[in-house]
Protein backbone atom coordinates (compact mmCIF):
# COMPACT_ATOMS: atom_id res chain seq x y z
CA UNK A 1 0.00 0.00 0.00
CA UNK A 2 1.21 3.38 -0.57
CA UNK A 3 1.45 5.98 1.64
CA UNK A 4 -0.34 9.02 1.24
CA UNK A 5 1.68 12.13 1.20
CA UNK A 6 1.43 14.62 4.29
CA UNK A 7 -0.79 18.04 3.91
CA UNK A 8 2.04 20.80 4.12
CA UNK A 9 -0.60 22.90 6.31
CA UNK A 10 -0.82 20.05 8.41
CA UNK A 11 2.84 19.53 9.06
CA UNK A 12 2.93 20.64 12.29
CA UNK A 13 1.99 17.55 14.37
CA UNK A 14 5.48 16.01 13.17
CA UNK A 15 7.71 18.75 14.15
CA UNK A 16 10.14 17.62 17.33
CA UNK A 17 8.67 14.38 16.86
CA UNK A 18 10.53 10.62 16.42
CA UNK A 19 8.81 8.85 13.68
CA UNK A 20 9.38 5.01 13.75
CA UNK A 21 9.15 3.56 10.46
CA UNK A 22 11.21 2.79 7.26
CA UNK A 23 13.34 5.94 6.88
CA UNK A 24 11.93 5.52 2.74
CA UNK A 25 8.30 5.27 3.45
CA UNK A 26 8.96 7.57 5.69
CA UNK A 27 10.36 10.37 3.75
CA UNK A 28 7.64 9.71 0.98
CA UNK A 29 4.92 10.77 3.22
CA UNK A 30 6.43 14.62 3.60
CA UNK A 31 5.81 16.85 1.25
CA UNK A 32 8.52 19.04 -1.04
CA UNK A 33 11.26 21.35 0.80
CA UNK A 34 9.91 20.62 4.53
CA UNK A 35 12.92 19.69 6.28
CA UNK A 36 15.37 22.41 7.53
CA UNK A 37 18.25 19.99 8.52
CA UNK A 38 19.01 16.13 7.98
CA UNK A 39 21.29 14.61 10.31
CA UNK A 40 21.65 10.83 9.57
CA UNK A 41 23.95 8.11 10.08
CA UNK A 42 23.00 5.44 7.56
CA UNK A 43 24.60 1.53 7.96
CA UNK A 44 27.69 1.26 6.07
CA UNK A 45 27.09 -2.29 5.02
CA UNK A 46 30.22 -3.13 6.96
CA UNK A 47 29.75 -6.73 6.41
CA UNK A 48 29.54 -6.71 2.34
CA UNK A 49 31.94 -3.09 2.47
CA UNK A 50 34.40 -3.08 -0.34
CA UNK A 51 37.00 -2.07 1.97
CA UNK A 52 36.50 -5.60 4.13
CA UNK A 53 35.09 -3.84 6.77
CA UNK A 54 34.10 -7.01 8.29
CA UNK A 55 33.71 -9.36 5.43
CA UNK A 56 36.30 -11.59 6.83
CA UNK A 57 34.65 -12.37 10.29
CA UNK A 58 37.62 -10.47 12.00
CA UNK A 59 36.21 -7.54 12.42
CA UNK A 60 39.14 -5.35 12.50
CA UNK A 61 39.01 -1.88 14.07
CA UNK A 62 35.10 -2.70 14.92
CA UNK A 63 35.83 -6.31 16.81
CA UNK A 64 34.63 -5.37 19.73
CA UNK A 65 31.64 -3.93 18.87
CA UNK A 66 27.96 -4.80 18.87
CA UNK A 67 27.73 -4.63 14.89
CA UNK A 68 30.21 -7.85 14.49
CA UNK A 69 27.12 -10.24 15.97
CA UNK A 70 24.72 -7.94 14.10
CA UNK A 71 21.41 -5.56 15.35
CA UNK A 72 18.62 -6.61 16.53
CA UNK A 73 16.80 -6.37 13.21
CA UNK A 74 19.81 -5.18 10.74
CA UNK A 75 22.95 -7.09 10.47
CA UNK A 76 24.60 -4.43 7.80
CA UNK A 77 25.39 -6.95 4.97
CA UNK A 78 23.16 -6.27 1.95
CA UNK A 79 24.02 -7.03 -1.39
CA UNK A 80 26.55 -4.67 -3.21
CA UNK A 81 24.38 -3.24 -5.71
CA UNK A 82 21.42 -2.93 -3.55
CA UNK A 83 23.29 -1.54 -0.49
CA UNK A 84 24.19 1.40 -3.38
CA UNK A 85 20.60 1.68 -4.54
CA UNK A 86 18.78 2.02 -1.40
CA UNK A 87 21.28 4.90 -0.41
CA UNK A 88 20.69 6.72 -3.75
CA UNK A 89 17.20 6.47 -3.03
CA UNK A 90 18.01 7.54 0.74
CA UNK A 91 19.92 10.82 -0.82
CA UNK A 92 17.16 11.90 -3.57
CA UNK A 93 14.16 11.68 -0.96
CA UNK A 94 16.71 14.07 1.44
CA UNK A 95 17.36 15.91 -1.62
CA UNK A 96 13.62 16.55 -2.23
CA UNK A 97 12.72 17.29 1.39
CA UNK A 98 15.25 19.49 1.78
CA UNK A 99 14.74 23.39 1.66
CA UNK A 100 16.73 25.73 -0.77
CA UNK A 101 18.66 26.82 2.72
CA UNK A 102 18.76 23.39 4.12
CA UNK A 103 21.42 21.20 4.89
CA UNK A 104 22.18 17.51 4.89
CA UNK A 105 25.10 16.42 7.50
CA UNK A 106 25.86 12.44 7.22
Amino acid sequence: MKEEQLDINNIGQYINTIQCCDCLEGMRRLPDKCVDLVVTSPPYNLKNSTGNGMKDGRGGKWSNAALINGYATYDDNMPYDEYCKWQKECLAEMYRLIKDDGAIFS
